[in-house]
């Protein structure tokens, strides 16, 4: 029964893997100007570290021991709101769906793939000067634009249906398509601009 257990924590890793990987990738952005770099691998080191030794030392989990201060700041808040209850029903329902928006609107600043995106629908001569609009041809980036917004939409549909189980695995399918697939349609020096 114990290996029935593979897969899915194959899968697991992999989700946390590109989890942290993006995540210190977009952290650690020439724009953010950080002074010292980052760890790439400290967070999956410690992962690593504290389950290895959790796994050797203890067989499994009998059950959880919530710490108290979680708990308790969930029950002050949802008591506050019972308390605040009429100010917060005074605040539109549309205002706090336009707050995410704008979280999430602004979240997408500074992404490359979103950049493309508008440049599909920009005049040549009025895309801006960045390195992958100067170093590759309009049309070459547009397809990899598009290669790009097909794999994302996959993984969507993906997370949209029964099988976002499969999300992880799926999410590793994208490596082979752009180790293996993507040289076939762009040079070597296409693929290390446009998938900066």
């Amino acid at each position: 029964m114990m290996g029935a257990s593979v897969l899915p924590a194959i899968l697991v890793f992999i989700l946390i893997f590109m989890e942290s990987q993006i995540t210190a990738l977009i952290v650690s952005k020439k724009e953010r100007m950080l002074v010292k770099g980052t760890g790439f691998h400290v967070d999956l080191l410690i992962i690593v570290l504290v389950g290895g030794i959790s796994a050797f030392f203890w067989p499994g989990i009998l059950e959880v021991k919530e710490q108290r201060v979680t708990g308790f700041l969930v029950a002050v808040f949802v008591g506050l709101s019972i308390v605040f209850g009429e100010a917060l029903r005074q605040i539109p329902l549309a205002v706090l769906f336009g707050i995410f928006l704008y979280m999430g609107v602004m979240s997408l600043n500074g992404i490359q793939l979103t950049e493309r995106l508008q440049l599909l629908l920009m005049p040549p001569k009025y895309h801006p000067e960045s390195s992958y609009v100067q170093k590759v041809r309009t049309l070459r980036m547009h397809l990899f634009t598009i290669v790009q917004g097909v794999c994302l939409s996959i993984l969507g549909g993906v997370m949209a249906t029964a099988a976002a189980l499969a999300f992880p695995f799926v999410l590793l399918l994208t490596i082979p398509v752009r180790m293996l697939l993507l040289p076939w349609i762009f040079t070597q020096q296409e693929l290390q601009t446009v998938s900066v």
